[in-house]
């Protein structure tokens, strides 16, 4: 079973994230931020993760990828899937 990471904005410049049922603490200034904040909350507990950007499922991800390159995902998920 894969955790499922949960971005969503909460304001201009604010993402939160929820991992499965688990609310994060506080806000983040981008969706890259909250990437290093969830890859050093889940550990190496897990190889990937489920990604969803407001309610949109994005696919899996592998947790290696969150840890070394979180602004090259970010930058991804950003190009392919502008939040509303």
């Amino acid at each position: 079973m894969k955790p499922v990471l949960a971005i969503r904005r909460v304001e201009p410049d604010a993402y939160s994230y929820r991992i499965s049922d688990q609310e994060a603490g506080g806000t983040f200034a981008s969706i890259e931020h909250c990437l290093v904040d969830a890859a050093a909350s889940l550990g190496h507990y897990f190889t990937s993760v489920e990604l969803n950007l407001e309610g949109l499922f994005l696919g899996a991800c592998a947790l290696d990828a969150l840890r070394r390159a979180p602004r090259a995902v970010a930058q991804r998920i950003e190009q392919h899937f502008q939040p509303a």
